[in-house]
Order: C-alpha cells, then sequence, then structure tokens
C-alpha cells in the first residue's frame, strides 16, 4: 500500500509517495517518475546501503531538529516536516482554531496514533487518513497536550471534521 509523506527540502515542499513493491520500494517525488530503491541497514548507525533503479547508493541519515540530514554521494540535504499551511503539509488545516485539527481531506481513518492526554511536538502524527488508496499522516501544527479525539479507526471523515483537539504547550 502506498503512503504519502510531506517534507520542506531546503525550504520548499515535497511530495514523496512511497510504495512497497516485492519487497523494495518505488518513490515518486512530486508527482515524478517512480524510481525502485532497494535499500538495507549497514550495520552502522545512520548509514544505508542501496540501489537506486540499479545503482548502487550510500546515504548516511542523521537528526537535524525535527528533521533529518541526508548525505549522499557528498551532498547534504535537509528534510524538515512540512508546515502546517495547506498544500504544503499533510497537517491540520492552516485556518483552524488555535487547539484544533480538522481533516485535511475525506476519507476512512486507518490509524490514530493520539489519546487524550497524550504529548505531542510539532510534525507528529496524530491521525492516518486513507484517501484514494493513499495514507495520508495528518500531523501536530504545534507542540503541546491532546484532550480529545473525534475520530475512529475506520470510520469516515470529511473534509473539515474537527478529529483532535489539543491544548498548547506553553
Amino acid at each position: 500500500m502506498a503512503t504519502r509523506h510531506r517534507f520542506q527540502l531546503e525550504g520548499q515542499p515535497r511530495n514523496v509517495v512511497v510504495d512497497e513493491a516485492g519487497g523494495a520500494l518505488r518513490v515518486a517525488v512530486d508527482d515524478g517518475d517512480p524510481v525502485l530503491v532497494d535499500a538495507t541497514l549497514s550495520g552502522v548507525p545512520g548509514l544505508i546501503s542501496m540501489i537506486v533503479d540499479g545503482e548502487p547508493r550510500r546515504a548516511y541519515i542523521s537528526r537535524r531538529g525535527q528533521g533529518f540530514a541526508v548525505t549522499v554521494e557528498g551532498r547534504t540535504f535537509v528534510l524538515q516536516p512540512a508546515s502546517s499551511a495547506r498544500g504544503r503539509g499533510a497537517v491540520g488545516g492552516a485556518t483552524d482554531p488555535p487547539g484544533q485539527i480538522s481533516a485535511p481531506l475525506a476519507g476512512v481513518v486507518v490509524e490514530v496514533r493520539a489519546a487524550a492526554g497524550t504529548q505531542v511536538k510539532t510534525g507528529d502524527t496524530v491521525v492516518v487518513i486513507e484517501a484514494m488508496k493513499m495514507q495520508n499522516e495528518v500531523q501536530a501544527r504545534e507542540g503541546g497536550t491532546i484532550t480529545a479525539v473525534h475520530c475512529t479507526e475506520g470510520g469516515r471523515v470529511e473534509k473539515g471534521d474537527l478529529i483532535v483537539e489539543y491544548e498548547s504547550a506553553p
């Protein structure tokens, strides 16, 4: 099943679709042609060996703030969680009142990752919604404590439905 992720890369929004294909991954960025990626952990923390469309590559991944720095063939790319602006990240809507997260699209809730009392940080996934066979992660747009969850796994939500309430971190 394909999953959709949204990141900021060098300050620009990027949509990444990952689909598992027979043990390997098909990865498409910004609706481009998918590439076949077969990746394995090397045993060295952060070092990944992979074959991308038949070509061997090595990548080193390290935490950088809330995101990651990925170095491939001497070039470093900084990936950050997508912001809360509509169209830029899989997060609750930018027009949501403070303390509320609404469904950014209609679909079926396939996973609820936060419950009342859960502490979340900016960019943490709180709910996963499936629409058109794509899984979309709905992320917290700021840190805080979840006070209520208004959706359940297997339930349907419509765009704009209130799905999570939270209290912002001080």
